[in-house]
């Protein structure tokens, strides 16, 4: 966001970037200037940074009054003067900053932050080799699989993304520092939560919610060369575009993945064309054939409502024209057509073997990453490295030594006869995505827990709830990031998906004389044993908390099923309220991994809830997973 943040920050990072002279950025940066005020022809001043949120404003900063959707940056300009900002650059000039502070009038500041940027730290990317990846999903696994080929070919990459900033193991702040935890960390020794248990969220790496803005971007980028990078492989949203947050980006290439409007909040850009239009910029901006490359996805997106399909590779490649374009595909019907074409894809539990067809040869590989979803971003990220002119046995060793991005089909192993799957899936199409790739795996049983996040978008739930039930074989609803809203009602919304159906099956409809498929501490005592009975014949589950939740399902889980545990993925904490608190679905399934073969070895019968000894079956004596 170039406006004044409204999410919590921290103190910009200082970077030793030296000085600049004010005029000379603007000349550098080839920035139009309506009006200087209170600076003569002939003079100038001296700037050591670039700010454009007056919170992180520092001795010797230009400040950009950039205005936003709900903040105007023009209303801090005398807040970033008072923390030492030498210059303001705005849309209009300001009255009470006095003689000694020049303003620098520009047609759109928003326009100018990426250029002056640009300028002040180097034009980063042009000393980089630069992947950035475009699409409704697969961005973040796709940067990171980019990552596993350029580090096989002794490139160090860095990645810019939903999962944070990274450099091997450097991680980076949004302003382009060296992150270092600034207070101990309370959870750093323990395996996991405990039940009930909402630990502190400090001492960690806390992922931004929002997309570097532009002025971030170039501090990014210039941190990640200054840290030994000779290539980064960047996300780049739609609403990034639009808003100018990668203007002065040097792309070398430009990745498109797919693209599905209803995946996207339609409020951003109304309408699928708009939608498909902000992203085909990046591809426009291509304009140099001798270095610049696009990749393109050759398969075919479902239509939506009955709808025509769209041909986006077609209109991508249109606003590619200028370079040439590597395709890629997956659908057998594309294979004479694509660049790169995935001949074979055997799918298992824990392991994706492919042949994969480029125009420099073909070659075998088997890839740690599971689930028919990443058979295409493996693709993608190839077709990526052929664009970049790797020798194809360092591509080949890249797609071997590929690791899941975070959270994103992430499969946690401690050699268990089933595989555990954590996943970021929060709509319903990516849920449906999610257990469909799955499914394919081979998988017997595919167990899926999930919940909905509070203070969004509350008219997807009973979709989520319905997509689950349909395409599940088991499921459980609980909790995910409830916010202010009551945890109990998120729930009921997304039972609403399946409740009816649920209750009208013939093997329980009978006794289904009341509403059981709740939390047990909604239900009255005397109802709780009906209540699990209820729930374990339809294998539906309702409990809120989400650490019993994720131990249920793996205890639940036989050889050869698959839990997936969806809408968390890379984060590790939950929101109660407007405080974090720790919570990682990785650290939960592994602890339960360590620790449920223990229980079941003493006699624990885990296939049901409550848990309980096998000698006294159906009696709730023993329990050990409190209904």
């Amino acid at each position: 966001s170039g406006e004044e943040r409204e999410e919590e920050g921290g103190e910009e990072d200082e970077m030793e970037e030296g000085v600049a002279l004010l005029r000379e950025l603007f000349e550098y940066g080839a920035v139009d200037v309506t009006e200087w005020i209170e600076l003569g022809e002939d003079e100038d001043v001296e700037v050591s940074g670039i700010a454009n949120d007056s919170r992180v404003v520092l001795g010797g900063d230009v400040f950009v009054c950039i205005v936003g959707e709900k903040m105007d940056g023009h209303d801090f300009a005398l807040d970033a003067v008072a923390a030492g900002a030498v210059a303001i650059v705005c849309e209009r000039p300001i009255d009470g900053l006095g003689v000694d502070v020049p303003q620098v009038v520009v047609p759109s500041a928003r326009a100018a932050l990426p250029r002056l940027a640009a300028a002040f730290y180097g034009n980063p990317t042009a000393s980089l080799t630069t992947v950035g990846v475009t699409g409704t999903s697969g961005k973040t696994t796709v940067t990171h699989m980019v990552r596993s080929i350029l580090d096989a070919n002794d490139v160090r990459c860095g990645v810019i993304g939903t999962t944070g900033y990274s450099l091997d193991d450097v991680r980076l702040t949004p302003h382009g520092g060296v992150w270092e935890p600034e207070e101990k960390d309370p959870t750093k020794d323990r395996a996991a939560t405990a039940p009930g248990w909402l630990a502190p969220y400090r001492g960690k790496y806390d992922v931004p919610t929002a997309s570097p803005d532009a002025l971030q971007c170039q501090q990014l980028m210039a941190g990640m060369l200054d840290n030994g990078a000779r290539a980064a492989a960047m996300e780049v949203s739609s609403r990034d575009l639009a808003q100018g947050r990668v203007d002065c980006c040097d792309f070398d290439v430009a990745v498109f993945t797919n693209l599905q409007m209803r995946d996207h909040r339609v409020d951003v850009h109304g309408d699928t064309a708009s939608y498909r239009n902000a992203k085909a910029e990046l591809f426009r901006r291509l304009t140099d054939p001798e270095r610049q490359r696009a990749v393109i996805n050759l398969d075919a997106t479902k239509a939506e409502n009955g709808e025509e399909p769209f041909d986006d590779a077609a209109y991508f490649s249109e606003a590619a024209s200028a370079v040439p374009i590597v395709t890629y595909a997956t659908q057998e019907d594309k294979a004479d057509e694509a660049d790169v074409f995935v001949e074979r894809a055997d799918l298992s539990l824990f392991e994706t073997a492919v042949t994969i067809r480029t125009p420099v040869g073909t070659f075998d590989a088997i890839t740690g990453l599971v689930g028919e979803v990443n058979v295409s971003n493996v693709a993608a990220a190839v077709a990526a490295g052929i664009a970049l002119e790797i020798p194809l046995d360092v591509i080949a060793e890249g797609v071997e030594a590929m690791e899941p991005a975070p959270g994103r089909m992430e499969l946690v192993d401690e050699g268990q006869p089933f595989s555990v799957v954590v996943d970021y899936a929060q709509t319903p199409e990516a849920l449906k995505r999610a257990i469909e790739s799955v499914r394919k795996t081979g998988a017997n049983n595919v167990i899926t827990v999930f919940g909905c996040g509070g203070d969004r978008d509350a008219s997807k739930r009973a979709e989520m709830g319905r997509v689950a039930d349909e395409y599940s074989d088991i499921v459980f609803v609980t909790n995910d990031n409830p916010r202010t809203e009551d945890p109990y009602k998120i729930l009921d919304d997304i039972v609403a998906g399946f409740r009816d159906r649920i209750y009208e099956l013939e093997a329980i409809k009978e006794e289904a004389l009341f509403p059981f498929l709740k939390d047990m501490y909604l239900i009255h005592p005397n109802a709780r044993h009906e209540t699990m009975k209820l729930q374990n014949m339809c294998r539906r589950y309702v409990i809120v908390d989400r650490f019993y939740a994720i131990r249920a399902a793996i205890a639940m889980a036989g050889e050869d099923d698959a839990v997936l545990i969806c809408g968390k993925g890379h984060e590790d904490y939950i929101v109660v309220g407007t405080k974090k608190h720790w919570f990682d679905d990785r650290v939960e399934a592994r602890d339960a991994l360590q620790k449920i073969p223990g229980v079941q070895e003493a006699g624990i019968d885990t296939s049901n809830l409550p848990w309980g000894r096998r000698d006294r079956a159906g009696s709730g004596a023993g329990n050990v997973l409190d209904a």
